[in-house]
């Protein structure tokens, strides 16, 4: 099973005698390097929670090398002090990983070639590691939509920004888990490209969920400060309330081509958890909402796809008025 080790500066402890309160801190460690000032004084502890870096394994266990180095600055001679030691981490721990390191710095000072100086202090620095799932997202790929296997060699397509989870790759192909929308729970894997590369994202970020309004009277979809056009029918009217809007579930039939005006065409949005009732674009409403200006349907999307209510089926949330 593969898992993401992040490993981050959790905090630094100032023990011993003072010798300046004026310290760097810089560790080294997956290739990655940072570097911290910060004012810290004698007997204080100071939380950091910086990460550093990451590695993806499928192994019970990783070891890496770390060097911390701690530097006093002063005007006249910087003290310095350092280790170089090795992180073993358990993988498949499900809880935080400390790991603690003491660096002694002792104070010097030097006029003219003399030094001296007696005091010594004690920085005690943590290195934290968090187990994490490796996720992933369905990146924007052919009008919205992109390809996956299902283990019962279904193909289906899934939507932009829908989440997974990465549990293995093998033979060419990514094994994945589907944490949410229509198809969550279920097993899928998407072939890696030629490279070697993924198809899918890692830097796509979910946003709090969409509040939207419908006003029958004024044949209205209202998004913040932006109203939009629309219609429904007279013979499936709606009622007033609260409903789910739930992550696209397939692409839509584009019988007129409406994909040409909107390449977002086929993305609707299902209102409610049962029936056939969507937030869409077109010319006309069967009892759907549907959005009649069909040129901003893009525009209402943009403002959707990523949004999530946080039940692993939502978007948001449609309040319709009169």
């Amino acid at each position: 099973m593969l898992k993401k080790v992040e490993l981050g500066l959790s905090q630094i402890k100032y023990k011993g005698k003072s010798i300046g309160d004026d310290i760097r801190i810089e560790v080294e460690i997956l290739d990655k390097f940072i570097r911290i000032d910060k004012n810290i004084k004698a007997g204080t502890t100071v939380k950091l929670d910086k990460e550093i870096g990451s590695i993806t394994t499928d192994q019970k266990s990783t070891t890496t090398n770390v060097k911390i180095t701690i530097i006093e600055k002063d005007i006249l001679f910087n003290n310095v002090g350092n280790i170089e030691k090795f992180i073993k981490v358990d993988v498949n721990s499900p809880k935080p990983q400390e790991f603690v390191y003491e660096i002694e710095l002792k104070e010097t000072h030097s006029i003219f070639g003399k030094l001296w100086g007696k005091s010594v202090a004690i920085f005690e620095v943590t290195i934290e590691a968090r187990i994490l799932d490796v996720i992933k997202y369905i990146p924007d790929e052919n009008n919205g939509w992109l390809n996956v296997k299902f283990s019962d060699n279904r193909t289906i397509p899934l939507p932009q920004c829908l989440k997974l989870k990465l549990d293995r790759i093998e033979r060419g192909r990514e094994y994945l888990t589907i944490l949410e929308g229509a198809y969550r729970g279920q097993a899928a894997s998407v072939k890696l490209k030629d490279n070697g590369d993924s198809y899918l994202s890692t830097d796509i970020q979910h946003e709090s969920m969409a509040r939207l309004k419908y006003s029958i009277s004024k044949r209205k979809l209202i998004i913040g400060n932006d109203e939009y056009q629309a219609t429904d029918h007279a013979d499936s009217p709606w009622e007033k309330g609260l409903y789910d809007i739930e992550i696209p579930d397939y692409p839509h039939e584009d019988r007129r081509n409406y994909v040409k005006i909107s390449s977002r065409f086929k993305t609707w949005f299902r209102i409610g958890h049962n029936g056939e009732r969507y937030l869409h674009t077109g010319r006309a409403s069967l009892g759907c909402i549907t959005i009649t200006e069909i040129e901003k349907w893009n525009e209402i999307y943009n403002k959707l796809i990523k949004a999530r209510k946080g039940d692993s089926a939502s978007i948001g949330v449609l309040e319709v008025v009169d």
